[in-house]
């Protein structure tokens, strides 16, 4: 009798981008710290092959245009983004981004019994512009999406990172300095954070015998991944 093949963990990592304006004193870092990320997930989907299957979405957002990037597009066929293709301008409709960004993917992965999302925003500033979504609606959403075993990371320059994403319930929140390094090096504990849980993941699965882990468990293992990051720098 032919062996069952195993389910891997479809693993969604999305990143939603400030395009604002003044994203442009650090447009291109943060260009190349999205490559940098979108690297280690290319990496990730060749070490971990038997027991993940990853996917990237890319959003990118202002006032006159929130834009899909990449939606859903799988690891190995995402490419790196150019330069032309992020272009800061206008305003910042953050909450807008996010509830629609949040809200297509979850409409995707309802029906997917083995799924991780795991969902970094990455802003200069603070909401400005959106006209959809507030604040309360927004913290409501990524409570009851971390329910479900999403984990959050919010990313911000010019502000309390960390004050804003208590106001949004996002645990995970770190601040980065408005330069090219700063933004560099904010890009580089995402993409390390990143590959963190993914090995957390795959050690799991090892030590529960190829089984699925609950969304519990999932989200247990990105929380002590992002820590363990965090820890790096105190040390």
């Amino acid at each position: 009798m032919k062996e069952k093949e195993m389910k891997k963990t479809q693993v969604f990592n999305v990143v939603i981008l400030d395009r604002s304006g003044s994203m442009e004193c650090i447009r291109r870092a943060a260009v190349e710290g999205f490559n940098e990320v979108l690297a280690g997930i290319k990496k990730a989907q060749e070490k971990f092959a038997d027991t993940q299957e990853h996917f990237v979405s890319l959003v990118t957002f202002c006032s006159c245009e929130m834009k899909n990037v990449f939606d859903k597009v799988s690891a190995q066929n995402a490419k790196p983004l150019k330069m032309e293709e992020y272009v800061p301008c206008c305003c910042t409709p953050l909450f807008d981004a996010m509830g629609f960004t949040i809200t297509n993917m979850r409409e995707h992965v309802r029906q997917i019994e083995d799924a991780i999302v795991v969902v970094t925003i990455i802003t200069d500033g603070y909401e400005n512009a959106s006209k959809e979504y507030t604040g309360q609606s927004i913290k409501a959403l990524v409570e009851s999406l971390r329910a479900e075993g999403w984990t959050f990371t919010y990313m911000g320059a010019n502000q309390d990172a960390v004050e804003v994403a208590i106001k949004l319930s996002i645990r995970n929140s770190r601040n980065f300095f408005y330069t090219p390094e700063g933004t560099h090096e904010g890009m580089k504990k995402d993409r390390d954070t990143r590959m963190n849980l993914y090995s957390r993941l795959a050690t799991a699965r090892a030590e529960n015998c190829g089984a699925s882990l609950s969304k519990d468990e999932m989200a247990d293992l990105a929380d002590m991944a992002f820590d363990e990051e965090e820890a790096r720098d105190k040390d």
